[in-house]
């Protein structure tokens, strides 16, 4: 904020001054009239805050007419003459008045300049004012450190269900669903996941979330085989994993009689099969409809009734890594999981991706290429530059089609396949350079 200046002589105009009180004087001596006018005219004068360079210059004031204006300007020559044949250093009124006023401005410059470079000194060593957006992070930031301790009996279990969690994407389905889990007695809450369909959390009076390790991510067989289709399948899986919940579920919903799903029903059947055996700690679930559903996530969740509130559990809060390390379902009083806050964030869609990351969902969405498949590539080329360059090292063209061929895949190791290798190297061959 700027600061507003104002720089007052002490004695703008000494010579006028001097002047008009000797004039007072001599009319106070032989009590003349002109007494009051003087009187007033040199108030007028000492409370005028600039320098005066002429008697017509004065005629701006109080008091001062015509005649004492001429009277000082006569004054002035008389002056400037005495000045001029007595070669005196000084200059007359307005050269005399004008240099006593820079001087005490160039004074108040100095100061002024010492001042604000002392507020500019303190404005740099005090500590930035943090942004909304910085506190929020920093609160954030603070929140995930801080330990959260639920002891037994102080905490109660609730099924979170995801806000898009329908099979059209329509409110009807999502109505459904909270009508059938009431009419069971889940307690249960409508809230949006970033991953899964379904979790449950531990809840205490403080406010406090931390999640079970159990997630479901529920589909109906033609939104499976859409999700096959358009690699989404393979993208969820890595990322339901990615999560740090060790306990995924799938659940899945028959359509009918599972007729015109837009994909054979054996490939679908194969598909979940092959998420059973390949990928650890996933499990599948078929149910007939959509309230056998709900009836099993009823279940889970008095299972999980049973093992920790009933068990007389206590949670603690720990990070992923320590979450993978321990054991489940728990042996012992105390459990250590994950707070809602810190897998909401981790697990959103585009957060914190890596390279590596970016180019496993790239991969998927070439046909045929599974999850395990995408990760065999990316063990050994982490980015598409890496295999970029490894293609540019080929002899030939032929050479280069047939890079991967060989490349192990999966638990099985078994190759990648000449078919693949050379969709591979069309797509980034023909697109990318």
């Amino acid at each position: 904020m700027e600061t507003r200046l104002e720089i007052l002589l002490q004695e703008p105009n000494p010579l006028f001054t001097r002047w008009l009180e000797r004039w007072l004087h001599e009319a106070e001596q032989h009590d003349r009239k002109s007494q009051h006018k003087l009187r007033q005219a040199l108030q007028a004068l000492r409370n005028y805050p600039l320098p005066l360079y002429s008697g017509r210059e004065c005629a701006v004031l109080r008091g001062f007419g015509s005649t004492l204006c001429q009277l000082i300007d006569d004054e002035l020559r008389q002056f400037r003459a005495l000045e001029k044949q007595s070669a005196m250093p000084a200059a007359a009124t307005g050269t005399h008045n004008s240099s006593q006023y820079e001087e005490q401005v160039q004074q108040v410059v100095k100061v002024v300049r010492k001042q604000k470079q002392q507020q500019q000194e303190q404005k740099k060593n005090k500590p930035k004012k943090l942004t909304k957006k910085a506190q929020q992070e920093l609160a954030a930031a603070e929140e995930r450190e801080r330990i959260v301790h639920m002891e037994a009996g102080s905490y109660r279990i609730v099924l979170l269900v995801d806000t898009q969690e329908t099979s059209g994407k329509n409110k009807r389905v999502l109505d459904q669903t909270r009508g059938y889990l009431q009419s069971l007695g889940v307690q249960h809450e409508v809230r949006r996941l970033t991953v899964g369909d379904f979790l449950w959390i531990a809840c205490d009076d403080g406010g406090n979330e931390l999640v079970l390790p159990y997630i479901v991510e529920r589909k109906r067989m033609d939104d499976l085989a859409s999700s096959i289709r358009d690699g989404r399948f393979h993208e969820q899986k890595h990322r339901l994993r990615q999560c740090g919940l060790p306990h995924i579920i799938y659940l899945i919903e028959d359509y009918g009689d599972n007729e015109q799903l837009g994909l054979p029903l054996d490939s679908l059947q194969q598909a979940l099969a092959n998420a059973r055996i390949q990928s650890d700690g996933i499990q599948v679930v078929r149910c007939d409809n959509h309230y056998r559903s709900m009836s099993y996530l009823a279940g889970v969740s008095g299972a999980l009734q049973q093992l920790y509130v009933h068990a007389g559990k206590s949670l603690h809060s720990v990070d992923k890594s320590a979450l993978e390390a321990q054991q489940t379902p728990p042996t012992g009083g105390q459990m250590g999981l994950l707070k809602f806050r810190a897998l909401y964030e981790d697990s959103a869609r585009n957060a914190q991706l890596t390279v590596r990351e970016v180019f496993v969902q790239q991969l998927l969405q070439l046909h045929s290429l599974s999850l395990d498949r995408a990760l065999a590539i990316v063990e050994h080329y982490a980015t598409p530059r890496l295999l970029l360059d490894a293609y540019a090292e080929c002899g030939s063209e032929a050479e280069a089609r047939q890079l991967l061929g060989s490349l192990g895949c999966g638990p099985l190791q078994r190759p990648l396949g000449e078919k693949l290798s050379r969709c591979i190297y069309e797509f980034y061959a023909n697109e990318f350079q």
